[in-house]
């Protein structure tokens, strides 16, 4: 047997936030001052908290704002883009100390991981509780209740922070946070922000504005994520926040031409059909085609078929 065999598994933690609240605030303020609200990419993140390469702290380091809800992601891969949410802008801009939102935004902040709102569910602010019953409970009563459990060291730490961001947001016992309210700093932001949130649906035309700049006119919604705070237009992989857009009507020129599914797929060069899995939607927008096709490489000749009878349309349209 060889000695990569014998060696033993790399024991990995559930998530859990690598330094407290108060320290995601910073970093929320920071990534503020350098990108306000804008959506970007995860070198200028670097950028903002002083790192000099994108490396595994830099991840954890989103991970952890996005786990409190002070940062949100959109998109894949090298299209992937990160933004502060209106609970950080709440948090970041609200320079009342005595503000009950910002309070309350904070407090709900401090619960939003997780494995905090688990351990708050079940002990509370843990005053005078020994360190050693919570840590019971996350390396060995998870697991032996179904659950992922954390290594002793990943639970010291879960601890740590646990009891140092309740300090910080100042909960107690006495407190009441309503975890199933929604974000009261998300539905009261008009003095922070002009946007207004406006629920789109797949097949929509939407305008994009980004800090009252116009990002395009019009185009159609082909994707929206499962809690509806982004949505994607096609011809474009980027997500884009649902309040930085407001709904349109489609161009007066832009006739919707219709989706080729695979049961409709047009015979191919030879004459016959391959029966592939083709699915082609595309529509047109001041005179130009849109399309978005999901094909492989066996399946590029029924496409050029496709795009010729597509020519033929545009040219009637035009």
């Amino acid at each position: 047997m060889s000695d990569e065999a014998n060696k033993p598994k790399r024991f990995r933690s559930p998530p859990y936030p690598m330094f407290d609240l108060g320290r995601a605030i910073e970093r929320a303020t920071e990534l503020h001052s350098k990108a306000n609200a804008h959506p970007v990419g995860v070198q200028v993140l670097a950028e903002a908290w002083g790192m000099k390469s994108v490396d595994g702290k830099v991840w954890r380091t989103a991970a952890s704002l996005i786990q409190y809800g002070l940062a949100q992601d959109s998109g894949t891969g090298k299209a992937r883009k990160f933004q502060i949410t209106d609970s950080a802008k709440r948090i970041i801009l609200d320079g009342n100390p005595d503000s009950d939102r910002r309070r309350e935004t904070i407090q709900k902040a401090a619960l939003s991981p997780m494995i905090h709102k688990e351990l708050w569910e079940k002990y509370g602010v843990a005053e005078g509780l020994s360190d050693m019953v919570m840590k019971t409970h996350l390396t060995i009563d998870r697991e032996e209740s179904g659950e992922a459990p954390y290594s002793p060291t990943a639970a010291d730490e879960v601890i740590s922070t646990y009891r140092v961001t309740l300090a910080f947001a100042g909960l107690t016992e006495s407190g009441k946070v309503d975890l199933q309210l929604e974000d009261t700093a998300a539905n009261d932001t008009k003095d922070l922000s002009e946007r207004q949130s406006v629920k789109a649906k797949i097949g929509d035309y939407v305008r994009w504005i980004s800090s009252g700049v116009i990002q395009f006119d019009a185009r159609k919604v082909d994707w929206i994520s499962e809690d509806g705070s982004h949505l994607r237009v096609f011809g474009s992989p980027t997500g884009i926040p649902m309040d930085q857009i407001e709904l349109v009507k489609p161009p007066m020129n832009a006739p919707t031409v219709p989706s080729v599914r695979a049961e409709e797929a047009p015979t191919n060069s030879t004459g016959g059909t391959k029966g592939l899995k083709i699915n082609v939607t595309a529509y047109v927008e001041k005179g130009r085609l849109q399309l978005t096709a999901d094909v492989g490489a066996d399946e590029i000749a029924d496409l050029r078929d496709m795009l010729e009878k597509y020519e033929a349309i545009l040219k009637m349209l035009n």
